[in-house]
This record gives structure tokens, C-alpha cells and sequence, in this order.
């Protein structure tokens, strides 16, 4: 009897151990893939629910917001998105090799595709920069070494552009500050050009002696030296400053909107905003530390 009993529970591990644990997706070989497919049309979630494929692994987004969650195989490179509407076409998303959890962030299709072109510069010098990473509309491209860069198959509609024009793209290189950027132009003859993207490099933390187009002075006077002046944008940090015994701080910025904090070990002044139209227009922002 005991014997028969040994060979069961013998018999009951090994089905365990093949069996893997169960569950749909928590085995060793899989991950798990979320994100959202959002219409150029509607600028909202994909209406009817779309169909998400990676591998032989399917799964329908969610009619409330676009998302979706999908148990793919390890090493997934790749997820389809059927529209389920019969005029658009399937849309193709690649990514690079999910070995954990992996968001795909926002996949956007659409009834027309066109191609995103444009160039990724360096802010300081308006020196081309190569290896920058482009992310657009759920595709991405990598700048050549001209700074160039061409992303195909973007989603779009001639009908309504301004879901197009509504995307926000991004640009990363090692080095550099990540930026963001937005189409303002809509598509022509298929094709949709960007304005150049300036990268602040991240060691570029102070302004070069002169000129300066962001300045201010900092009070009372007994707080204002030593404090840090920290220029962000898009809530990223692109010129940081410490003022000195003259009370006063300077930036040189290319065109475009920012916040300016300020501190001083416990002593701070609220934020400011700004926005730079022209790269020769002067703005001045004096604060007050409390």
C-alpha cells in the first residue's frame, strides 16, 4: 500500500512540473504587454474595440479607454492592430524585445497612413544629432548622421488632421535632454514634415558668458547668493544656474515654453512661466525668496 501511494505522489509532481504552474500566461516563457490603441479620428479610444495580436495571442481593447493587456511570448517584437473596420487597414507596431512586463505605450491607427519626416538637432550648435531615438504615434525611427529620421505607416486622416496634429511625438539621445514636439502641418502628398527638434545637451547646464534671453534677480538680497535656479521644460530639467553676489541669474534658450523653480536650502519663490516666441526676445522674472 505504501508503495502504491509513493508512486502516486510521484506521479502527481511530474504532472505538476509539466503542467508549469497553470494560469493563462504566468509561465516562465511569457510576458505581459499593455498599452493603448487610440483613433486619429475620434482622438479618443478605438471605436469599434479593436483586435491586438502578438504571436498567436489575441485580446480586445477596452471600449472605455483603448487599453489592452496581453500574455505574449517572451521576446515579443511586434503586436498587430486590427481596426475591425472594414476600409482601415491592419497596423504594425514594433518595439524592442519584451523580456518583462512592457508597456507599448499609445498605438494609433487610423484610415490613412503616411510618412513622418524630420531632424533632430543639437540646440547649442544646430549641429545634426545621429542615434537620436524618434517616437511617433505609436512607431519610432532612429536619426542618421545628418540627424535625419523617416517614421512610415503613421495613422492619419485627411477628413479630420487635427487628431494627427494632436499627437505628441518624442525625441531621446544619449547626452541629451529627451523633447517633445507636435506636427503643424498636415500631410502632402503623403508625407508629413516636422519641424526640427532641438536636444539640450545634459551637460550644457549653464549659459554660455552671453548673450542671455531669460534673467532675473532674486531677493531679499541677504538669501539671493547661493540660490539654484533651475529651468525646466516639458517638467525636465535644461539649464540650471546658482547665483552669485550679484543677485541675479541668466539663461541663453532656444524658443519655447518653460518653468523656472527656485531654491535655496529651505527658501523658495514661486515658479515662473515662460515662453520664448523668439530666440532674441529678453525676459526678465524677478522673485522673492519666502
Amino acid at each position: 500500500m505504501r508503495f502504491v501511494l509513493w508512486i502516486l505522489a510521484a506521479a502527481f509532481i511530474a504532472l505538476c512540473a509539466a503542467c508549469g504552474g497553470g494560469g493563462s500566461g504566468g509561465g516562465s516563457g511569457t510576458v505581459l504587454l499593455t498599452g493603448r490603441v487610440l483613433s486619429v479620428v475620434t482622438d479618443g479610444p478605438a471605436n469599434p474595440a479593436a483586435g491586438v495580436q502578438a504571436g498567436s495571442v489575441s485580446t480586445t481593447t477596452s471600449p472605455a479607454d483603448g487599453s489592452f493587456e496581453l500574455n505574449a511570448s517572451t521576446g515579443a517584437t511586434t503586436v498587430l492592430v486590427d481596426p475591425k473596420i472594414q476600409s482601415w487597414s491592419v497596423f504594425s507596431f514594433t518595439f524592442p524585445p519584451a523580456t518583462d512586463t512592457t508597456d507599448v505605450g499609445d498605438l494609433w491607427i487610423g484610415p490613412e497612413k503616411v510618412t513622418v519626416n524630420g531632424r533632430v538637432l543639437n540646440s547649442t550648435n544646430s549641429q545634426p544629432v545621429a542615434g537620436a531615438t524618434v517616437s511617433f504615434g505609436g512607431h519610432s525611427a532612429t536619426t542618421d548622421s545628418t540627424g535625419v529620421y523617416s517614421i512610415p505607416n503613421v495613422a492619419y486622416s485627411s477628413q479630420n488632421p487635427s487628431g494627427f496634429l494632436g499627437i505628441t511625438g518624442l525625441a531621446r539621445a544619449t547626452g541629451f535632454f529627451a523633447a517633445s514636439f507636435n506636427p503643424t502641418t498636415a500631410a502632402s502628398a503623403g508625407v508629413v514634415t516636422i519641424d526640427d527638434v532641438l536636444l539640450v545637451p545634459s551637460t550644457d547646464t549653464t549659459p554660455p558668458p552671453g548673450p542671455y534671453n531669460i534673467w532675473g534677480r532674486v531677493s531679499p538680497s541677504s538669501l539671493a547668493q547661493g540660490t539654484t535656479v533651475t529651468l525646466l521644460q516639458n517638467g525636465n530639467p535644461v539649464r540650471v544656474y546658482t547665483v552669485g553676489s550679484d543677485d541675479r541669474y541668466f539663461f541663453w534658450a532656444p524658443a519655447g515654453d518653460y518653468t523656472i523653480s527656485y531654491q535655496n536650502g529651505l527658501h523658495t519663490a514661486p515658479n515662473q512661466n515662460v515662453t520664448l516666441t523668439q530666440q532674441n526676445q529678453v525676459i526678465e522674472k524677478d522673485v522673492t525668496l519666502q
